[in-house]
């Protein structure tokens, strides 16, 4: 396989082996999977509901939530995803669900002391 402009197939993204969860949705059915591997632009996933192909997803897994995707293939178990508009964050598909961002605490004024017990209470 070649990289030049005739070739009919772009090159593939880097593909991580991953033990994942997601919750996928469909149109008439919502299912917990096991995603397989996962790229910047698909997953593959263990298929318990059968989702047929060409069908639309919105998949949810790690910090990412409602990512749009659509069912390329499905057989055996198994079935490949592929999310067309968004670029996944495989970072942030690897966090636990409900795992926040460190948010930035106030280094100085008088936020920095807002909490400490030995602040006066009519400063």
């Amino acid at each position: 396989m070649s990289d030049s402009p005739s070739d009919p197939f772009p090159p593939r993204s880097r593909r991580d082996s991953v033990i994942l969860h997601a919750r996928i949705e469909a149109v008439d059915q919502v299912v917990e999977a096991r995603v397989r591997n996962l790229s910047e632009s698909g997953a593959c996933i263990d298929d318990p509901a059968g989702l047929p192909p060409e069908g639309r997803v919105l998949v949810t897994m790690g910090t990412l939530h409602h990512i749009e995707g659509r069912v390329r293939w499905s057989h055996d178990g198994r079935a490949g995803l592929h999310f067309p508009s968004d670029r996944i964050d495989i970072a942030a598909a690897r966090r636990p669900r409900g795992a926040l961002a460190a948010t930035p605490q106030n280094r100085a004024g008088w936020l920095a002391n807002i909490q400490s017990p030995y602040r006066r209470g009519n400063d």
